[in-house]
């Protein structure tokens, strides 16, 4: 009985989330989150950011002046902010578990379902991928815009193997590396991630820097994370979407992914680009916090995120002269220029010898030169045998 009301208070929590009112509104409390922070234009730094209501339905109806931005406590101007819906692009890739256990009560048909209703939910130039994995990871399809080629790879995807996440969340995020805009990973498994190579630390490092955030949808039950083929590791699934600055949900029944699916496709593409210009222009690789802050009828909502805008060594500011410390590089090549000489110079010293004087080269061999006697016998000689060979 207790399993029954569950199931029937998630399917109502969906239904609620999935069939909303088209437009929420901001008089009421509302969850404020940035998502991703992409500093692929560095200075100018794009800032996307989804709001949703209590029944964590997107907000869609606020304007540019209900938003305010910050850089390390310091109130910057926004350049430009986009509506709910306009925020271009999204690139996704979404990541499905086709190992052994999703074989079972039919869950990869509704994984492979789900799949192609987000895919069916694109926009023009929205653009998807797909990533499968067991103990291998395979990129059933590349990033395209393509929706028939995308439906082809789900539906070719077949179960079998354990199960590497981490390793396919790796290779989801490098996919995802040369793309500019708004990206995110979907990822969807039944069961504990026993074969990766990846460290959590590695993945989240690598996601981190690349600004993606993740989605996890956990299939099955949580509290029956020992039974292989009806649990999974739900603290791992929250960690990973923490750290990118994604979240995580769980479906109970295989049934129950589309409604998450069209979900996370409604929040996603109804979010909020806010761009502004770092004043702080150079890539000094210090850690900056961004505090971003809604005013909506039940007061104010804040959320803090961080970027770092890479670079090992610091940067000189263009405004500060450069001269003395190119002096001081001239000076310190001289002085390995001149040091070995000067060491031995010093040995030598210290020894009581004398500097050895430099050998003088050798004078150059005189040329020998026949006297004006000497030459008229040698052309005497070569005439009589001239005339030998005329008489013969």
């Amino acid at each position: 009985m207790n399993a029954l009301c569950k199931r029937v208070c998630w399917a109502i929590l969906v239904v609620a989330l999935v069939a909303g009112p088209a437009v929420a509104q901001a008089d009421g409390p509302v969850t404020v989150q940035v998502m991703q922070v992409d500093q692929s234009r560095f200075p100018i730094i794009d800032v996307y950011v989804s709001v949703t209501d209590a029944a964590g339905q997107p907000v869609k109806n606020l304007m540019p002046a209900d938003f305010n931005l910050a850089e390390n406590d310091q109130g910057r101007a926004l350049d430009h902010v986009s509506r709910a819906g306009e925020q271009g692009p999204v690139t996704a890739v979404l990541v499905i578990d086709k190992s052994g256990s999703m074989k079972n009560v039919a869950k990869m048909e509704a994984a492979q379902g789900a799949a192609i209703a987000f895919v069916r939910l694109m926009r023009p130039g929205d653009v998807t991928g797909v990533i499968a994995f067991d103990t291998q990871v395979t990129v059933a399809q590349s990033l395209t815009g393509d929706q028939a080629a995308l439906v082809a790879a789900i539906q070719g995807i077949e179960p079998k193997g354990d199960t590497a996440l981490r390793d396919a969340l790796y290779a989801a995020t490098e996919m995802l590396e040369p793309v500019t805009g708004r990206k995110a990973i979907i990822a969807v498994t039944d069961g504990m991630d026993n074969f990766s190579t990846r460290t959590p630390d590695e993945l989240l490092t690598l996601v981190q820097e690349q600004g993606v955030s993740i989605y996890t949808i956990g299939l099955g039950d949580p509290a029956q994370a020992g039974d292989e083929d009806a649990g999974f590791d739900e603290a791992a699934l929250k960690a990973i979407a923490a750290g990118s600055g994604g979240f995580y949900t769980f479906a109970p029944q295989p049934d129950d992914l589309r409604g998450l699916y069209e979900l996370l496709s409604a929040r996603i593409q109804n979010e909020y680009r806010l761009t502004y210009t770092s004043p702080n222009a150079l890539r000094d690789g210090t850690r900056r916090t961004i505090a971003v802050k809604l005013e909506t009828g039940a007061g104010p909502a804040t959320v803090n995120a961080t970027y770092n805008p890479g670079g090992v060594i610091p940067e000189v500011a263009p405004s500060q002269p450069t001269w003395p410390l190119f002096l001081i590089l001239f000076l310190v090549l001289g002085l390995l220029l001149v040091l070995p000489a000067g060491i031995g110079w010093g040995r030598r010293l210290v020894a009581g010898k004398p500097e050895p004087a430099a050998e003088e080269p050798a004078p150059p061999k005189p040329r020998v030169r026949l006297t004006d006697e000497q030459a008229d016998q040698t052309e005497k000689a070569k005439k009589p045998r001239a005339k030998r060979k005329r008489q013969k």
